[in-house]
């Protein structure tokens, strides 16, 4: 039943935003943040990876934790910089992620936030939300399929928008 749900969502996610990946790699922001607590902290470093290996390194990903990216590497975000939340489904974890949508929100120095999350309908105005369909009961673990599913798309289409080849994208060719 969990296997099937997160199937759903994936497929679901592909069909419904890759044009919005695709729109969003155009926007061609220097710097993106991958966030996410637990299993999702994996998920965000191996989005920051895929989004440097793609763009050759031409846009700098770096991730952290919520918590963590509050005590100092919250300063390198400026005005061309996405970051991008991987909501926890974790009553406790969850409130530390929403929390921190909240202040990246009042800050307002971003240029966009961006919310992936199953259960969208508590994350605060003047974020961006994507809502993962299907998973909202489900474990955190469940949800890094859907979730990266998107991060993929959105670091195919960041190489893509700079004229790269996502299958060879390294111009000194030692990585591929």
């Amino acid at each position: 039943e969990r296997l099937g749900a997160v199937v759903r969502a994936t497929a679901e996610m592909i069909a419904r935003e890759a044009a919005h990946m695709r729109t969003l790699a155009q926007a061609d922001f220097e710097r993106v943040i991958y966030l996410g607590s637990h299993c999702l902290r994996g998920l965000a470093r191996e989005a920051a990876l895929k989004m440097l290996e793609l763009t050759d390194g031409r846009c700098v990903a770096t991730w952290d934790t919520p918590l963590g990216f509050r005590h100092g590497p919250k300063t390198v975000v400026n005005g061309r910089t996405l970051v991008v939340v991987f909501v926890s489904n974790d009553p406790y974890t969850r409130q530390y992620d929403l929390d921190l949508l909240a202040e990246l929100a009042r800050d307002g120095v971003a240029a966009k936030v961006l919310a992936i999350e199953a259960r969208p309908d508590d994350v605060t105005g003047g974020v961006e939300v994507i809502a993962v369909p299907h998973v909202a009961q489900l474990d955190d673990v469940d949800l890094v399929v859907p979730y990266v599913t998107l991060a993929q798309m959105l670091a195919f289409h960041a190489s893509l928008h700079r004229g790269l080849s996502p299958d060879s994208p390294n111009a000194a060719g030692t990585v591929s």
